[in-house]
């Protein structure tokens, strides 16, 4: 299946999904991810996007993983569906890109290790790339499921 037949049906599928739910979409639109085979954001808007994305993105987090077995179902790819309700994906990079920034120059001041709170592989990889784009500091995941969190270090 070409990539545009594809993401109708995927577009067609979140669709359904989120209405069956009762969330009625009032916008939606799906696009591959640039530089990302097997993979595509869909966007969404809805009226009430709180329980929809959850404590956290919690609940985005279920959905998006619901909705990319749904897919591989029936549309019989291995198509990763990356989930963003009202935009909520673009502000939580920025909020994320602000907290990081300021704990990696803290990191530099004091030279010490600092942790930040337990979050999810998305908001990880998030932080590990804004991390990578800075002189002075690393990161590195640590812990185990629901505890893995990112911890910034000075670069040795």
């Amino acid at each position: 299946m070409d990539n545009k037949k594809r993401n109708e049906k995927i577009l067609q599928i979140t669709c359904d999904f989120l209405n069956q739910i009762n969330f009625e979409v009032e916008k939606a639109f799906v696009e591959d991810i640039e530089g990302e085979e097997e993979q595509v954001l869909v966007g969404v808007t809805v009226a009430n996007p709180a329980g929809l994305i959850g404590f956290r993105g919690r609940n985005l987090a279920s959905v998006q993983l619901l909705l990319s077995l749904m897919v591989r179902n029936q549309v019989g790819e291995n198509t990763r569906v990356l989930l963003d309700i009202n935009n909520y994906r673009n502000e939580q990079k920025q909020r994320l890109e602000e907290m990081v920034r300021g704990l990696a120059e803290k990191c530099l001041v004091s030279h010490k290790n600092v942790a930040l709170a337990n979050m999810s592989s998305y908001e990880r990889r998030v932080c590990h790339m804004i991390v990578s784009g800075m002189e002075g500091v690393v990161s590195e995941s640590e812990g185990e499921g629901e505890e893995r969190h990112v911890v910034i270090k000075p670069e040795v």
